[in-house]
């Protein structure tokens, strides 16, 4: 199965509800394409199985995929800004997960600044809504 094959199945898994099922399909894309050298299957495999993983509680996880998917879309020349800022979002969930408010906040606003260059209102929203949820002061 390609990368192609391997994400498609994980978002049906997902998309069926079947998230138990999702996250090992989304770790395959992201074995098979490290394998394949598709650094565009791999960010996109990655900032998926960051975002199932944290839904699932494997937090762990979900930040080390996220993180990666951000340094991958990053060497990515040419990569949509949208995909970049949805890797962002999927790492700054994660920093969220784990408390890491500092580390977190720089990542959430500049997911913002390229969900408002792309005109995506809710991404914006969400953006200002976890920067809005940091605790005050940060500990």
């Amino acid at each position: 199965m390609t990368v192609d094959d391997r994400l498609r199945a994980a978002r049906i898994a997902r998309n069926e509800g079947r998230i138990e099922d999702a996250e090992p399909l989304y770790q395959s894309a992201v074995d098979e394409a490290r394998r394949a050298n598709d650094p565009i299957g791999l960010a996109h495999g990655l900032r998926h199985l960051s975002d199932v993983a944290r839904t699932r509680g494997h937090t762990d996880i979900a930040l080390s995929a996220g993180l990666e998917a951000v340094s991958t879309a990053r060497a990515i020349a040419g990569l949509p800004a949208l995909d970049l800022a949805n890797a962002l979002r999927v790492a700054a969930l994660a920093l969220q997960m784990h408390h890491r408010w500092t580390e977190a906040r720089p990542v959430w606003t500049e997911a913002r600044g390229y969900y408002a260059a792309a005109g995506v209102a809710a991404g914006v929203d969400e953006c200002d809504a976890a920067l809005a949820s940091f605790p005050t002061p940060l500990p």
